[in-house]
């Protein structure tokens, strides 16, 4: 797919399985563009990988963050990391705990980037980092906003027994999960949907989606789509929604 506005950009991720996957979508689908691509140290905001975990074990429930550290680990030791991915197609990579932090915003400007893609991220883009690229950024979210904002939402989706979920992309702002939404898909949850496969279901959508919102921004064809009503946001799982997951019988894979 051809690109006429967009020559460069920044992707940014962290070392999972969603990021991996989102990158290789990307870079795929735009073979002429020049990507720079920023790994966040850990899995949240200013977290290394031991810091993320331990975030884990104090927010949400043990049980969960048994379950997600084991779903990381199998990620580093069975599939090609994020990182691994990058070095392979010949893409610059910047290393950081901070995406807002000063020497990284810079090696970004210095890039000149076009657009940037959150990928995946629990990074919080401040004005700095939003003003780093010529088009702004773009990101996806797993729900349909403005209803389940936050963490682990799909999780939280089976927990609460809904019949269906979803992928929003939308412009970054600084408020999360609260940019303009102009990519959107509804997702049936099935009765043998696990979490793992509503996983891979949902970052393939995202990936898709994407995908499209790049070229919605190159041709600067963007219908935007209202967000209804106050939403709903979502912290870590915690204990009363294991027990609610483990009610409805579902498995995490």
């Amino acid at each position: 797919m051809a690109l006429t506005r967009i020559r460069r950009m920044v992707l940014v991720g962290h070392e999972n399985e969603g990021s991996a996957r989102l990158f290789d979508r990307v870079v795929e689908a735009y073979p002429d563009v020049e990507f720079l691509l920023v790994v966040g140290e850990g899995l949240y905001y200013k977290k290394s990988f031991l810091g993320s975990v331990i975030k884990l074990l104090r927010e949400a429930s043990w049980s969960f963050a048994f379950h997600r550290f084991i779903e990381l680990t199998h990620f580093r030791l069975t599939q090609k990391t994020l990182t691994q991915r990058a070095k392979a197609r010949g893409v610059r990579i910047i290393r950081t705990m901070d995406i807002n932090g000063d020497k990284t915003v810079a090696e970004m400007k210095a890039f000149a980037p076009d657009l940037l893609v959150s990928l995946y991220t629990m990074q919080l883009y401040r004005k700095p980092a939003l003003s780093v690229a010529k088009l702004g950024g773009i990101t996806s979210h797993p729900s349909i906003l403005p209803n389940y904002r936050g963490l682990e939402v799909f999780f939280w989706a089976l927990a609460n027994e809904e019949s269906e979920t979803g992928v929003s992309v939308f412009f970054l702002e600084e408020k999360i999960d609260a940019g303009r939404v102009f990519r959107q898909r509804r997702i049936p949850i099935r009765p043998d949907t696990t979490v793992a496969s509503l996983y891979r279901e949902v970052t393939d959508v995202a990936g898709e989606l994407l995908v499209q919102a790049i070229a919605d921004v190159d041709r600067d064809s963007i219908t935007v789509i209202p967000q209804t009503g106050k939403g709903s946001y979502y912290r870590m799982p915690d204990r009363e929604c294991m027990r609610r997951f483990r009610a409805t019988g579902r498995k995490f894979s």
